[in-house]
């Protein structure tokens, strides 16, 4: 190599030995005693020259790879007559027939010593830029804040249906009944479910909750709660609805949509559904007595079952 090389043109000369020849011995030619590097894993750091030898040998023997380099560019910056800082990025892929492709693309900067010999390295780092920051963005808050709205809808969501855990819908609800929001609160099972575990399987029993959970959020209106308590029990809180005459209303739409998303699931036996209603009135407005009073109506509705697909009973 030619001891006036261009610190733009040494680099380009080092990250192809390294990539792309893999010629640990050449580069060990350039480092400098001083040497420092920060790769782009958590564990790569090397502090000094002794680290950087050990960090090479160790990669030589479990690695035999290569890569192409696909794109790069360099930039200069003289930082004394004998130092310059060497910034740059590289687009790189694996060089393999067959397997995963490893394609990345990372920034580096290098700080280049001048010796006798000609250029030495004295530190490297390296970083591969986060995709989840937006271009006008100096932080990824927009990641953190999909990261943040992610968690806190696990928390309050039942994973398999979508709808409100049994804690949250309580929480829910009792923020409706605080406000003196007024309606009806509703029991609902799902009848001989676990038969159908029995008979078709978990996934089947899965399909069937799923199927239900989505029949319940069509016919619901939006500022209605509805929430999955249990293996096979729901809660309903319908604001407004606070008579007899509207509850009718609601099962016949709810008895036309369940029967026919049940005919996508295939089952031999129709599978139809137990609900207790109450309604809120005065005295009758705290959760714990709306639910025990609707699980008391749902116990009578199981009782005296009807030929339909849904069988209800209210208790004021």
């Amino acid at each position: 190599m030619e001891k006036n090389i261009s610190a733009n043109d040494f680099c380009r000369f080092i990250w192809k030995s390294y990539l792309e020849e893999r010629r640990y011995d050449l580069i060990s030619d350039f480092i400098s005693d001083k040497i420092s590097i920060i790769g782009t894993g958590a564990h790569e750091v090397e502090r000094n020259l002794q680290e950087f030898i050990a960090k090479i040998e160790e990669e030589s023997q479990e690695w035999t790879g290569r890569f192409i380099i696909r794109d790069q560019w360099y930039q200069t910056t003289e930082l004394s007559d004998s130092h310059s800082l060497v910034m740059g990025e590289l687009a790189v892929r694996e060089d393999a027939d067959e397997g995963i492709l490893y394609d990345m693309c990372f920034r580096f900067t290098i700080v280049l010593e001048k010796a006798e010999c000609g250029w030495k390295i004295v530190h490297i780092h390296q970083s591969v830029a986060d995709p989840n920051q937006a271009s006008d963005e100096f932080f990824p808050h927009h990641m953190v804040e999909q990261t943040y709205t992610q968690i806190v809808y696990n928390l309050r969501h039942d994973s398999l249906t979508g709808l409100l855990n049994r804690l949250y819908f309580k929480e829910t609800c009792e923020r409706f009944l605080t406000a003196g929001d007024s309606g009806a609160f509703l029991m609902i099972d799902i009848d001989m479910f676990k038969n159908i575990n029995d008979q078709y399987g978990h996934p089947a029993g899965d399909k069937t909750l799923i199927s239900f959970s989505e029949s319940l959020k069509s016919v619901i209106t939006p500022n209605a709660l509805a929430g999955r308590v249990g293996g096979d029990e729901f809660t309903l809180f319908l604001p407004g609805m606070n008579h007899k005459g509207e509850m009718e209303g609601f099962f016949t739409m709810l008895n036309t949509d369940w029967g026919e998303r049940q005919k996508l699931l295939q089952m031999h036996e129709p599978v139809s559904i137990s609900v207790g209603v109450t309604f809120t009135s005065k005295g009758n407005n705290s959760y714990g007595v709306l639910l025990n009073k609707a699980d008391q109506a749902l116990y009578l509705a199981k009782t005296n079952k009807n030929a339909g697909l849904v069988h209800w009973e209210f208790l004021l």
